[in-house]
């Protein structure tokens, strides 16, 4: 990669055109990320400041020209491809050719995950510099995170460190591949589950993070996110947003609320949060379900 960070900091204009404006960023409680529209030829020292870089080709496709010492690497790069750059051992020099591409480039940094099971795996089972590799559930999170954060991250905390997660997990799949490591298979148990349960009841209108039911299932983040969707059949944060849909469509249907008093009660960021939400769950706006005979 061009010597440049994953972090909120401006793109300089002359290279690549940053597309999250520093206000939407500033609300992002993921891992640090950029969103940048490349220009057609870039080149410059190949410097991940001393964190693992992620950086994918949105869209668009791009010649990459790596150079070591006196040994060259080239690829033709399309939509999807994903690079992987670790500490130590990069090219001297980088050079891209681009036509018509958008790049989204993740800031890897384990601790601002706060995990130290994770953080062991990653120490038994490092990762490794990939210039090229293609994964469909990888670039699905980081399209994710990218169009979260464009849309000034409405869904708040909780989707932010699931996503993060998600690409804590997915790279540590990958690594553990490497050394034919077990993946966790286990479920919680009754007692668990029920504590996650209540606590999501009780605070369904406040804000939850991934660190709060994981302490109260007695794991860390990464162990619960398996095991919770082990049991459960789907994530902490889609749980959550399917227990206040069902909460929410109690209330316009069985209420004369205001609508915007509904969202806030069920826990969304806004009305126009939870008609997106409803949209995609029901087929339907919240003022379409409660106009319906």
């Amino acid at each position: 990669m061009i010597r440049t960070h994953a972090r909120a900091a401006p793109v300089n204009p002359l290279e690549e055109r940053n597309l999250l404006s520093a206000e939407a960023v500033s609300r992002w409680a993921g891992l640090s990320l950029g969103w940048v529209e490349a220009v057609p030829d870039l080149s410059g020292s190949c410097d991940t400041a001393g964190h693992t870089l992620l950086a994918m080709l949105d869209c668009g496709r791009a010649r990459a020209e790596f150079h070591y010492g006196h040994r060259s690497i080239e690829r033709e790069l399309g939509a999807g491809a994903i690079g992987l750059f670790t500490p130590g051992g990069h090219a001297d020099v980088s050079r891209w050719r681009c036509d018509g591409v958008r790049r989204i480039m993740l800031q890897f940094d384990q601790a601002r995950l706060d995990d130290t099971v994770l953080s062991e795996q990653f120490v038994r089972m490092p990762l490794r510099t990939e210039i090229e590799f293609h994964d469909d559930d990888l670039a699905g999170v980081l399209r994710a995170m990218v169009h979260e954060v464009a849309e000034g991250c409405p869904s708040g905390v909780l989707y932010a460190e699931s996503l993060s997660l998600g690409v804590a997990m997915r790279l540590q799949q990958r690594a553990a591949s490497r050394y034919a490591a077990p993946r966790e298979r286990g479920r919680l148990s009754a007692a668990q589950s029920r504590r996650v349960e209540e606590l999501v009841r009780v605070r369904l209108t406040q804000s939850l993070s991934i660190g709060e039911l994981a302490l109260a299932a007695g794991f860390s983040k990464t162990q619960f996110v398996r095991l919770f969707k082990n049991t459960f059949s789907c994530t902490p944060y889609q749980y959550i947003l399917n227990a206040r849909l069902q909460h929410a469509r109690a209330l316009v249907q069985d209420s004369t609320l205001p609508l915007a008093s509904i969202a806030e009660d069920a826990g969304f960021s806004s009305q126009s949060h939870m008609t997106t939400a409803f949209l995609r769950a029901f087929g339907v706006t919240p003022g379409g379900l409660r106009r319906a005979p």
